[in-house]
């Protein structure tokens, strides 16, 4: 199937198993979704097969429409005939952290009315002391293939429906396929309630746009709680026919990529910097003379993209020593950390620093940023390969409208605007105006090409002793880039004087720095020269801000923040609020008389 076919196959009558089956019927021998340590491999005609056989057990133990399913999985590639199963019967399915504590799991399952629970061996333990309901099921038994007590294994399901007549009725596009609950950086999450029309359209509208063909490889990562990976592992390639490399475990997920080797790759700014980070460390390890040539390569990259998004033109010279720079010792690099056949890569789900992009262009590998909420499944803004736009989100996806009002808010209208808040109709009516048009919180600027720029959120401004109104992110972008031992930087100063920041260490860089100027990993936070390279990018960054958004002070932690921490989201958002009370003191230190060593000039 082209990527034509697959745009104009989609109708308005279609649903997620109407678009999956046609997929199933055109490359039902191909690999549709693999295990990347090659355990388990499921081909399109498989994943039909075993997800009609678990649908039709399912339904003869009392599961149908109006029932919810929650999915408790790793990134693995038995989720998928589990999830299509749930989908089949008409249920809704939702998917919950793993990483989630006892009681955020207890509000997920109490807020969505669960019927039933589907998880594996190794996570069944979270659950533990819960209120769950009878219907428990685990994808993988043990040795002898046995559940544990209370629980059946998937073929105690498939057992249950074998030779049952098994006929459920179609679903419809407007109907509910699952409820996504909004990470919460701030508050209890919310059930987001997403449909088969704005899965589809979500998936129309993204590779419409990125013309990615049948079989292209694209890795399951992030959560498939979060709308990300939901649609971009799940959902678009059910539709497009990608094929799909599980990653189990997100810490892994370089050792992943680098093996599977996708032509499609997205994800937070994170990730994108810690490959920065290789890189840096790659190139410190070469010769003399070919370190030299990659630098030359690299300024020619840098020149190249520099005159290319000013709209000039680009000289001779910076050309081809940009192409002879990509085309040299640079692919062994790209080779190795998997990502020679990317075709594109798109960054999403926190506000990516303009840097980052910029050096993935020079390296010869187009990065666009794309922009949605939960609430627009996954769907906002997109941008094609060869119109990327640094510092821009894209223009407005097919099928949605998006406009900026007097406030500065971004909103967006289109089909794939949620069906609403679970259970919340005075949030979901705060959400969404009379006139369809979903207010993101988020607040942005159009360009006369109908380009979008995020500028921050509008719950997270920092309003200084002044009164002046700050972005953090803004902040955050322009000095988080400009030193790769900075791994995570939050900005801090609501009602002070001026602004601080708290800086953790990128925890790969930090440990190549510490070797090769002789100190331990541990040591590195409070080394003169480590601060000095740090307080460089700050200055550096400050020169790009205005005065009140430039960071006086700043104090490097020596801790890590992980994704599903005390410090970040699962998708490796700041927690503001949890990060200010949890560093409190150390935030007052910052404003203290006679702190000196993260100060700036």
């Amino acid at each position: 199937m082209s990527i034509e076919q697959a745009v104009r196959t989609v109708g308005d009558t279609d649903t997620l198993l109407s678009a999956f089956r046609r997929t199933v019927a055109d490359r039902g021998g191909e690999v549709a979704v693999r295990a990347h340590d090659g355990s388990l491999a499921l081909t399109w005609g498989d994943l039909a097969e075993r997800s009609t056989a678990l649908a039709a057990g399912f339904a003869a133990l009392g599961l149908g429409p109006g029932h919810t399913v929650a999915l408790l999985l790793r990134n693995r590639p038995e989720f998928y005939p589990v999830d299509l199963a749930a989908v089949t019967i008409g249920a809704v399915t939702v998917s919950l952290y793993v990483t989630s504590a006892p009681p955020q799991l207890q509000h997920v399952l109490s807020d969505a009315g669960v019927s039933a629970v589907i998880s594996e061996r190794g996570l069944v333990g979270a659950l533990d002391g819960l209120a769950l309901p009878s219907l428990r099921f685990v994808v993988d038994g043990d040795a002898d293939g046995e559940a544990p007590p209370g629980w059946r294994t998937l073929g105690d399901v498939v057992a249950a429906g074998a030779g049952t007549a098994f006929d459920p009725p179609p679903p419809d596009p407007g109907d509910v396929l699952t409820m996504i609950y909004t990470s919460g950086t701030t508050g209890k999450p919310k059930g987001v309630q997403i449909t088969h029309r704005g899965v589809l359209a979500t998936a129309v509208a993204t590779n419409s746009v990125l013309g990615l063909p049948p079989g292209t490889t694209v890795i399951s990562w992030l959560p498939s709680a979060h709308v990300g990976d939901r649609c971009g592992g799940y959902y678009i390639p059910m539709v497009t026919g990608w094929e799909v490399v599980t990653c189990a475990d997100p810490r892994a997920v370089l050792d992943v990529l680098a093996g599977a080797h996708p032509g499609y790759f997205y994800g937070p700014p994170r990730i994108f910097e810690k490959l920065r980070a290789d890189f840096d460390v790659w190139r410190a390890g070469l010769a003399a003379d070919v370190r030299e040539s990659v630098d030359e390569g690299l300024a020619a990259g840098y020149a190249q993209v520099r005159a290319t998004q000013a709209g000039e033109v680009v000289a001779t010279a910076v050309a081809e020593g940009a192409a002879a720079f990509r085309a040299g010792p640079l692919q062994d690099w790209k080779r190795s950390v998997g990502i020679d056949r990317l075709v594109v890569v798109l960054v999403a789900t926190a506000p990516n620093p303009g840097p980052i992009m910029e050096f993935f262009h020079a390296i010869g590998t187009p990065m666009g940023e794309a922009y949605g909420l939960t609430e627009s499944s996954g769907s906002g803004t997109v941008v094609a390969p060869d119109a990327i736009r640094i510092g821009k989100v894209g223009t407005a996806s097919r099928g949605i409208e998006v406009r900026i009002d007097d406030t500065g808010e971004v909103l967006l209208r289109g089909p794939q605007v949620m069906a609403g808040y679970h259970n919340l109709p005075e949030a979901t009516a705060a959400a969404i105006d009379p006139d369809g048009w979903l207010h993101t919180g988020d607040l942005g600027a159009l360009d006369a090409d109908g380009y979008l720029s995020i500028v921050g959120r509008a719950k997270e401004l920092i309003i200084s002793a002044q009164g002046k109104n700050i972005a953090p992110v803004t902040v955050e972008s322009a000095i988080g880039p400009r030193s790769p031992l900075i791994g995570q930087i939050c900005c801090v100063g609501d009602a002070r004087p001026y602004l601080v920041a708290l800086i953790v260490l990128d925890p790969v860089y930090a440990a190549s720095w510490a070797a090769r100027h002789g100190v331990t990993v541990d040591e590195v936070a409070r080394d003169e020269r480590a601060l000095a390279e740090i307080r460089a990018a700050v200055e550096e960054g400050n020169a790009q801000l205005s005065r009140p958004e430039q960071v006086k002070r700043f104090r490097v932690l020596a801790t890590e923040w992980l994704p599903g921490g005390e410090e970040l989201t699962p998708t490796a958002k700041l927690r503001r609020h949890r990060i200010v009370e949890r560093y409190a003191e150390v935030i007052d230190g910052l404003y203290a008389d006679g702190f000196h060593a993260g100060e700036v000039s």
